[in-house]
């Protein structure tokens, strides 16, 4: 009897489980399409524009690239376009298309895969800082800080850094000229696949918030599923977290010793994947997989479809800025106009939308 009883429990726990992993990769979705306004795909940035990035005048910074990514099978994806880069869109000038960064100084630009990128612009001098985390060839992750030259269309590479808190670094956003808060989103790495796809299907929550400055890599916050883009609020009060699988928004307070604590949590039933801001609103743009499984299906094979969605997070009271958060979907696409949406973002009532492996696209908003 007991053992009947204990039979009957252990199988309740492990179809339970089975049904919230069938839940939150997205098996029970439907897409409906829909566009904020006429949209269109840039030309040139493939495979992949996992994050992007704007400054304040419109400048648009997208990374291309992850190492591992690259589809082999498939014969139309020659290993040219496999290289990491870094492309440039000029918001302003929304006609032309995206234009490729050269590189400056010492700089391994044969081992570059990038991820997560962050814009730090200097309140003073107004000098541009692109941090960007790099899936080095050696399997050690690290952040390449990279100066822009505008006139020369160029990143002037500063420095590279790693430790031993920074291995499976997801996303980053700058605070400082060299210094920044990182998500790592599994503890297992890249030499460990069997482990690594344990992690996501069990659901354990091994990811990690970290912080750097001065040379140190600190661990800020442990416990997380999948911690996955990261950004901080205009005002610089607070930090911003999308954990992918869980589709839940972690808003914590800054600190003054750069230590966080949970204010908010925010279910936005999706996978959420990176986060942009409004630097005037403070409104959060992010991208979203509304079916998780057919992108992992997706970065098997370019071919196979894969959603996107975007949302958009807007906090109406001021005094008590998560009191009353507004929810708006931006967009829904079932693959027709991209796959596999990462990022979302935003300038004058203009948007990109960048994707894991697949291409770039651009929207004006219109009607939303």
């Amino acid at each position: 009897m007991i053992l009947r009883v204990a039979t009957l429990l252990a199988f309740a726990v492990v179809a339970t489980h089975i049904a919230k992993t069938l839940h939150l990769f997205g098996y029970f979705k439907t897409i409906y399409n829909h566009h904020p306004g006429p949209c269109r795909v840039i030309p040139g940035v493939e495979p992949g524009s996992e994050d992007v990035t704007v400054s304040t005048n419109g400048l648009a910074f997208i990374s291309s690239g992850i190492r591992g990514k690259g589809n082999q099978s498939d014969p139309t994806i020659q290993p040219p376009l496999l290289k990491g880069r870094i492309f440039l869109f000029d918001f302003n000038k929304p006609e032309n298309n995206a234009v490729e960064l050269t590189f400056t100084g010492d700089f391994d630009k044969d081992n570059f895969y990038p991820h997560g990128i962050s814009l730090y612009e200097d309140p003073i001098s107004g000098e541009k800082r692109l941090f960007v985390v790099n899936h080095h060839i050696s399997d050690q992750d690290r952040v390449e800080i990279f100066r822009f030259d505008e006139k020369q269309q160029s990143l002037h590479h500063l420095k590279s850094i790693a430790g031993k808190n920074i291995y499976s670094v997801n996303d980053l956003v700058a605070v400082g000229p060299e210094t920044f808060y990182y998500t790592n989103d599994l503890y297992f790495t890249k030499p460990y696949p069997l482990a690594v796809k344990m992690e996501i299907y069990s659901g354990l929550s091994w990811g990690n918030i970290g912080y750097y400055s001065n040379g140190k890599d600190t661990i800020i916050s442990s416990g997380h599923r999948f911690p996955n883009g990261i950004n901080v609020s205009p005002n610089g009060k607070y930090i911003y977290v999308a954990t992918l699988i869980p589709g839940v928004l972690l808003i914590y307070e800054r600190k003054k010793d750069n230590s966080i604590q949970e204010v908010k949590r925010v279910d936005l039933h999706t996978t959420i994947d990176n986060i942009e801001l409004d630097k005037e609103t403070g409104d959060l743009w992010i991208g979203c997989h509304p079916i998780f499984h057919l992108l992992m299906e997706h970065e098997k094979n370019y071919n196979n479809p894969a959603g996107s969605q975007v949302l958009r997070l807007r906090f109406d009271d001021q005094n008590s800025p998560f009191e009353n958060i507004d929810v708006r979907e931006v967009l829904m696409d079932d693959g027709s106009l991209i796959k596999g949406s990462s990022v979302a973002s935003y300038y004058d009532n203009k948007m990109l939308i960048g994707t894991v492996v697949h291409k770039l696209a651009y929207c004006e908003l219109i009607a939303f």
